[in-house]
């Protein structure tokens, strides 16, 4: 009799036969092929499987010979552009000048077509603007250069004057810095402000009137960073930068009156609040806004030059107030907008402080006063640079600082052993050693310490020889200290275990013995001589014997 059966059990043995059928199906072999398989890998190799297209990430193909040759095209067309505007108004300016000399066409007829011809380059440019961008660069700068020549040639101020050429600069100035803002265009920025600045000199022959040049200049700095930080054009704004520093430079030269000087000063105050403030918009991608950054440096040194050249500061304590006071307040300036500037730019404004200062304190003290200052200063931007997440550029600025005071120390060390100098100048050739040794200790890095603290050492033995050799009996008491020096440091290395210093002390001792039998030998008094040698031979010995037990090489077990 047989059981009934169970629909879950039904159920089961049909999926399973549709499992066996599946299986049955894919394990059918593949018909042949005339084309070879690769091997299959060996076992634990890596399989390089072939990159699939995705929408996301496209396949890339390699550089076509179309491509090469699309790219050489370019930099052609760019030449060519260029070249051949710049050859066009080269050729313009031969044929005017040869029909000039040649009496064929009239000065009216001379100025009415080097116009048109400028105004034709800049009407052809602006019509390629939604189509050929690069042209529209080429010949709108080609015809603002055209009308800026134009303007202040000897051609256009005999038919008219000096006033209207002035006047026909300031236009096409204001006329080309719209052109640039609506194309837009760099390029026709860059020559506009350079054109303008240029024919405004030879119109005036390098001596224009002060009002007018500076009113001017204001219009043309304050144009020229207004369109540069709208656009983000760092080659306008670095050129900008430049003209405003030269410039009020100019102003400040040739002010004679309080007005002219007051008007200076506030001209110069807006160049350096926009040095300030402009080079820390953007992210540093482009390279002139990495050169922008670097010109700030020279604000602090800047504002000294104008201030003396303006109010003709000539004396020496003058002059180092006016460098103290620039510089400080360059530094006061810059760390109250710290965090509202780049870090590159805030170092530069104080590596310029820095060179002020250092200026200002050079020309008000003596000189062994001015390069203890540099020194300790050198010091201080060692920190600085600490703070400053290792700045390298305050880093090298600090070492030129504190090379300045080691060469200093040197030179003024070895010429004191045959002149002897007062006691002021002894202490500041000291603080110049001491400020360059805290310079090395500030900068935390061993290799930096190890090396640097040798000439630090060698420093303080040409000191103290230098003070000690004009003492009774002088190289005798050079010798002692030098003995004294030695001692002291092999015992330090000794009782600290540190083997690179022993080794300083025993080179110490090993200069104090040759010295001796070099220089004591001919110049010390023979008694003198003989309890030299007694004393720097007895401390040795005692040092020899007591070196043991402060290493703690001697067992001490009494055996």
């Amino acid at each position: 009799m047989s059981e009934a059966s169970d629909p879950r059990v039904d159920a089961l043995e049909a999926r399973v036969a549709h499992l066996e059928a599946e299986v049955a199906r894919l394990t059918v072999p593949a018909p042949s092929s005339s084309v070879s398989q690769p091997p299959p890998p060996e076992p634990g190799a890596r399989l390089d499987l072939p990159a699939t297209r995705t929408p996301s990430s496209p396949v890339e193909k390699p550089v076509s010979k179309w491509a090469e040759r699309r790219k050489v095209q370019v930099d052609s067309e760019t030449i060519l552009k260029w070249g051949g505007v710049a050859l066009v108004v080269l050729a313009v300016g031969f044929a005017v000048s040869t029909a000039i000399s040649r009496g064929w066409i009239g000065p009216e007829l001379q100025l009415a077509g080097a116009i048109a011809l400028s105004l034709a380059l800049v009407a052809g440019g602006w019509r390629l603007r939604s189509t050929r961008l690069p042209w529209t660069h080429a010949l709108c700068s080609g015809g603002a250069a055209a009308l800026f020549a134009t303007a202040a040639s000897n051609l256009f101020v005999d038919q008219t004057s000096t006033d209207a050429a002035y006047v026909a600069t300031l236009v096409v100035g204001l006329l080309g810095f719209v052109l640039a803002r609506f194309v837009p265009s760099q390029w026709v920025g860059v020559v506009t402000l350079t054109g303008g600045v240029t024919g405004w000199l030879v119109i005036g022959e390098a001596e224009p009137p002060f009002v007018m040049t500076s009113i001017c200049l204001v219009a043309a700095f304050s144009i020229s960073i207004a369109l540069a930080v709208e656009r983000d054009w760092f080659g306008l704004r670095l050129l900008a930068h430049i003209v405003g520093l030269i410039g009020t430079m100019w102003l400040g030269g040739v002010a004679d009156t309080s007005g002219e000087q007051v008007w200076t000063i506030a001209v110069g105050a807006g160049v350096a609040v926009s040095l300030l403030s402009v080079p820390s918009r953007g992210s540093l991608v482009s390279l002139w806004q990495q050169l922008e950054v670097q010109l700030s440096a020279v604000l602090a040194p800047w504002v000294f030059v104008t201030v003396g050249m303006t109010f003709e500061v000539d004396s020496g304590t003058s002059v180092g107030a006016v460098g103290l006071v620039a510089g400080a307040a360059v530094a006061v300036i810059a760390v109250a907008i710290r965090s509202r500037i780049l870090l590159p730019h805030f170092v530069s404004l104080l590596l310029g402080a820095s060179v002020s200062i250092s200026i200002g304190v050079a020309a008000m003290a003596n000189t062994e006063a001015a390069f203890v200052a540099i020194a300790l200063q050198g010091a201080g931007l060692v920190v600085l640079a600490r703070t400053l997440e290792n700045s390298i550029r305050v880093y090298i600025n600090a070492a030129v600082l504190l090379l300045i005071g080691v060469f200093f120390a040197l030179i003024d060390g070895i010429d004191a052993w045959s002149v002897d100098t007062d006691l002021g100048e002894d202490v500041a050739r000291l603080g110049v050693i001491v400020a360059v040794g805290l310079g090395i200790w500030f900068t935390r890095q061993r290799d930096v310490q190890r090396f640097a603290s040798i000439i630090v050492l060698g420093l303080f033995l040409i000191w103290l020889g230098s003070v000690l050799v004009h003492v009774p009996e002088g190289q005798a008491a050079v010798s002692v200290s030098w003995a004294i020096v030695g001692i002291s440091i092999l015992v330090a290395g000794a009782v600290r275990k540190v083997p690179d210093l022993g080794t300083v002390g025993l080179a110490v001792i090993g200069l104090t013995v040759a010295k001796l039998l070099i220089v004591d030998m001919r110049e010390v008094d023979t008694l003198w001589r003989a309890g030299l040698f007694l004393v720097v031979g007895l401390g040795i010995m005692r040092l020899g014997f007591l070196l043991p037990r402060l290493t703690g090489a001697e067992s001490g077990d009494g055996d």
